[in-house]
């Protein structure tokens, strides 16, 4: 699935809804979007590879320091900046909205995915 038009279309029909958050990296070789259905999980897939960066939107979460994450009314986070790009990885920028007594809280974190698909966040 090298072409970026195939990967897009896959994307969208397996998960719906992820490819309105999706980011590509600059040379369209990688990409990161977030999916939500009961909890919001967040992929980044470079070189075929798809890694798992949930965690993310937990540490966002808890940079705010104002309240669990279940206290929120609404919590959306998706992929809002590629970084970098270097041949050790990639660094991406995750972004996470949170709705709480009506006044919404913005926070954003980093994830590094190492080019063998290992995830080192923040």
């Amino acid at each position: 699935m090298n072409n970026p038009l195939i990967t897009l279309l896959f994307g969208a029909l397996t998960f719906p809804g992820a490819a309105e958050n999706m980011l590509w990296r600059a040379d369209n070789g990688a990409q990161a979007y977030c999916i939500k259905d009961k909890d919001t999980v967040c992929f980044v897939m470079i070189n075929g590879t798809t890694t798992q960066v949930r965690e993310i939107e937990s540490k966002n979460i808890g940079k705010l320091g104002i309240t669990p994450k279940a206290h929120y009314e609404k919590v959306v986070t998706f992929p809002s900046k590629w970084i970098s790009s270097t041949n050790q990885g990639d660094l991406i920028e995750f972004t996470t909205l949170a709705w709480l007594k009506s006044e919404r809280y913005t926070v954003s974190g980093v994830v590094f995915v190492d080019n063998n698909g290992k995830y080192t966040h923040q």
